[in-house]
């Protein structure tokens, strides 16, 4: 991918940022992408679904790439860059934690979510991962037999739901200082009775760091748009970081500044605002 001198490679977070909430896509979104691409900027997603989850309508908008899985995945155009996934090893240890809180969980990786099957109608919902043509969802798992169904050499990142508010607290406790990330906040209304997990140092962030690098384009010719917890890292390595106006607190906090809601067209009026349209 070559940069163009003048020209700005742009990561857009997916939900909450291009699309909202409740699965409005503004118009203004659309032509905005568009309109910045064919005038030689840079667009590509940076999401913490995996690539079978993506909503269709991402592919008909066209970008020139995307970083999936929160960073575990990066790829432009119909090329593969970067895989960082967890060990077997490693996806066992989670999956074990995830058991022993009575905790439902989807994981994660290229190719597939694997979703566990007590409340797998509900996670399916929240995660906005219904049935539609192009979406390989894996099969239904039972908890106890998920490590036994599942890719477990290729997870790169689980989703957990729990009964109570201290789930979060509960994960956290058990995996974040055994080599993983676990966050919270991502899924709305979700709070801290549920959050995620990856490894630790896998995030949108680093990837996008790595890209730039392999690249050879400079951090300070891009821009990194997003609204949760999971995009404070990308909003932090980007040469300029923009929050929108309906993202939580930590993430309007590691924003260098902060567009308007989705609603509002906020993306829009970031891309104007930076030369981009």
């Amino acid at each position: 991918m070559i940069l163009e001198q003048g020209r700005r490679i742009v990561f857009l977070d997916v939900d909450g940022t291009i699309i909202a909430h409740d699965g409005t896509l503004p118009t203004s979104t659309i032509d905005a992408i568009r309109c910045a691409r064919a005038a030689g900027h840079r667009v590509l997603l940076a999401t913490g679904r995996s690539p079978s989850e993506l909503d269709p309508r991402l592919a008909a908008i066209d970008f020139d790439g995307a970083v999936l899985g929160a960073g575990a995945f990066v790829r432009l155009g119909e090329d593969w860059m970067m895989q960082r996934t967890m060990s077997e090893e490693q996806a066992r240890r989670m999956i074990d934690v995830f058991l022993r809180l009575d905790l439902d969980y989807v994981l994660q990786a290229r190719d597939g979510v694997y979703p566990v099957s007590s409340r797998r109608e509900e996670m399916r919902r929240m995660l906005g991962i219904e049935d539609r043509p192009g979406l390989r969802a894996g099969e239904q798992l039972d908890a106890e037999h998920v490590a036994e169904k599942a890719p477990l050499d290729a997870i790169a990142k689980a989703i957990f739901l729990g009964r109570s508010a201290d789930a979060f607290d509960q994960v956290h406790a058990a995996l974040a200082e055994d080599g993983f990330t676990v966050i919270t906040g991502t899924i709305p209304h979700l709070s801290t009775g549920g959050g995620e997990v990856s490894l630790a140092g896998v995030n949108k962030g680093a990837a996008i760091r790595d890209l730039l690098a392999y690249l050879e384009i400079g951090l300070e010719a891009s821009i990194g748009i997003g609204d949760n917890n999971n995009d404070l890292e990308m909003l932090q390595v980007a040469g300029v970081g923009i929050a929108m106006g309906n993202g939580t607190s930590a993430a309007k906090a590691a924003a260098d500044e902060v567009t308007g809601t989705v609603a509002e067209g906020g993306l829009a009026q970031a891309f104007a605002r930076h030369g981009l349209v």
